[in-house]
């Protein structure tokens, strides 16, 4: 990969992006090449008009003189309006750059004329060339410093051969055509030399500039991904047997412990005909709290009525005046998405499409019929081994909330993950679908970026977080296009009216940004959200306490 193959990112435009750490390392180098730039320019033009000043001076061929001098004085002038347009690294464009370094080959080519192919001037240039074309190693400008060879060697060698008369103030006397044409060749291959030379010493520090931000890049991930174990060490406990197994609660006899949550122990089980299933069992602290009995049976009610591939089946529910109450469910075989991830932490676009797609086919089942999950996460995605085929499918509506006004949760308690809330959950506002938009947004940027949206800490600093920040550019972490990062945005926006409308529509932008075929549409209203809470920016108000009902 060469220099001039590495993309191009324009600089951002948020206020301090001047100063603040690079997202990128094509920024990093779009900064760095603007105020190398900046520099050279200010010290070609001091060198320009110092140099006119001592060729007014000394004289020598009238037509020289004119010649070189004019070229000085443009050059000057135009390294000056570069200098005085382009200090704010905002305003930094490369045709400039190009244009200088053309300005500066007109510059160098009437100086051979005029102080001699053989004077020092020859051993001056290869310094400026290699100086200007280690800062802005790309072929345009590279194209235009070669001229100052190339007007070298065709002066040189037409001077030798009679062709143009020569006028330089300083000449090599005595020396034969032979020797000559020997020291052109030498000179040429120094110019030559300074211009591979420079572009070389830009791609180097090019590469190492991204495998420097390779390498910081994943210590991020392994950090987040570290903080993220640490906290599931902290919330869960190992498989095994549990206080029920071995209980007969209707027809299901329970066995070991599959896992364990806020809402209760989930047990692998059989029916009275020997069929695997897996049974959830309200937790033992629960069974006097009426709110939380009403939410378990919620999820039955809720779970039955969905009738959708994506969705775990439900087989049976206690009576609601059961003394354990449960809810059956087939069971999967397979792994959750949050097992899959510790195994591999990110994932190529084409299967975070199909991902999102699966898991968007079930959520809008359930949004059509007035069921909002609230508390979609990796390890509440399940993927169901078909043969050679995976099919998602969507588990625990244990918090879900039902449209009609019986079943909705008081508002102000906050039920949920963390890092996976939309910012009006963890207000503890109302909410409605497209909280779970959100969810399965920053589902995609996990599986995306190899890191959480929100690394695990304290839970009021995660919800803190959640309403007042926005996640880190996902191109920051990997190889994400600006097409996917911007329907990442509009799905991730702080203001549900912001986001798409369901997950069906987020997982489609997501396909087209995936093929290269963003709607234009989609990418206007990332930018609009973008400029009021950019990437990794805290919003207005960030300061305030986070204050829940």
């Amino acid at each position: 990969m060469t220099a001039d193959s590495l993309p191009t990112v324009a600089l951002p435009s948020t206020k301090d992006s001047g100063e603040s750490a690079a997202a990128t390392p094509e920024i990093a180098m779009e900064r760095f090449e603007a105020r190398r730039s900046w520099a050279f320019a200010l010290g070609l033009a001091a060198m320009s008009f110092g140099a006119l000043a001592f060729v007014l001076l000394l004289g020598g061929d009238r037509l020289g003189q004119t010649i070189h001098g004019a070229a000085l004085a443009i050059n000057g002038i135009a390294c000056v309006v570069y200098a005085a347009t382009s200090h704010d690294v905002q305003k930094y464009r490369t045709w400039k750059v190009t244009a200088l370094a053309f300005f500066a080959a007109g510059a160098n080519a009437t100086g051979f004329f005029y102080w001699g192919v053989y004077s020092a001037y020859a051993a001056v240039v290869p310094v400026s060339i290699y100086a200007f074309a280690s800062g802005a190693g790309r072929k345009s400008t590279v194209a235009g410093l070669s001229l100052s060879a190339i007007a070298f060697g065709g002066l040189g060698v037409a001077q030798l051969g009679g062709w143009v008369e020569r006028r330089g103030l300083i000449g090599p006397n005595a020396m034969s055509d032979r020797w000559q044409l020997v020291l052109l060749v030498m000179l040429q291959l120094v110019m030559i030399g300074a211009v591979i030379g420079g572009v070389d010493a830009y791609r180097t520090m090019r590469r190492v500039l991204y495998e420097h931000h390779a390498a910081l890049r994943a210590l991020a991930q392994r950090e987040a991904q570290l903080a993220e174990a640490h906290a599931e060490m902290r919330d869960a406990r190992a498989p095994g047997e549990g206080r029920h197994s071995g209980d007969q609660l209707g027809r299901f006899r329970l066995l070991s412990v599959l896992g364990r949550g806020a809402m209760g122990e989930v047990y692998a089980a059989e029916d009275e005909r020997g069929q695997p299933c897996a049974v959830k069992v309200l937790a033992a602290h629960l069974l006097g709290n009426q709110d939380a009995l009403r939410r378990f049976h919620r999820e039955a009610r809720a779970i039955a009525s969905l009738d959708a591939p994506n969705i775990v089946r439900m087989l049976d529910v206690s009576a609601p005046d059961a003394r354990l109450p449960y809810l059956a469910m087939e069971r999967l075989e397979g792994q959750d998405l949050a097992e899959l991830i510790k195994q591999q932490p990110m994932r190529e676009i084409g299967e975070v499409v199909r991902i999102v797609r699966e898991v968007a086919a079930g959520l809008d089942a359930a949004h059509k019929a007035g069921v909002v999950h609230r508390d979609l996460k990796p390890a509440n995605l399940f993927a169901v081994r078909d043969g050679a085929s995976v099919i998602w499918k969507i588990l625990d509506f244990g918090v879900s909330k039902l449209a009609d006004g019986e079943a909705t949760v008081t508002v102000g308690q906050i039920v949920g993950t963390p890092g996976y809330m939309a910012p009006e959950q963890a207000r503890g506002a109302l909410i409605d679908q497209r909280a779970d938009v959100y969810a399965l947004a920053i589902v995609a940027y996990r599986l995306l970026t190899g890191r959480p949206a929100v690394v695990p800490s304290e839970a009021p600093a995660m919800l803190h977080e959640v309403v007042y920040r926005m996640p880190p550019r996902p191109n920051q972490y990997a190889a994400v296009s600006e097409a996917v990062e911007s329907v990442l945005a509009v799905a991730l926006a702080k203001s549900p009216d912001d986001r798409f409308s369901t997950a069906g529509e987020l997982a489609a932008a997501l396909a087209e940004a995936a093929a290269g075929v963003l709607s234009p549409i989609v990418t206007e209203r990332a930018t609009a959200i973008l400029r009021r809470a950019p990437w990794g920016q805290w919003a207005r108000g960030a300061s305030r306490k986070l204050t829940i009902a």
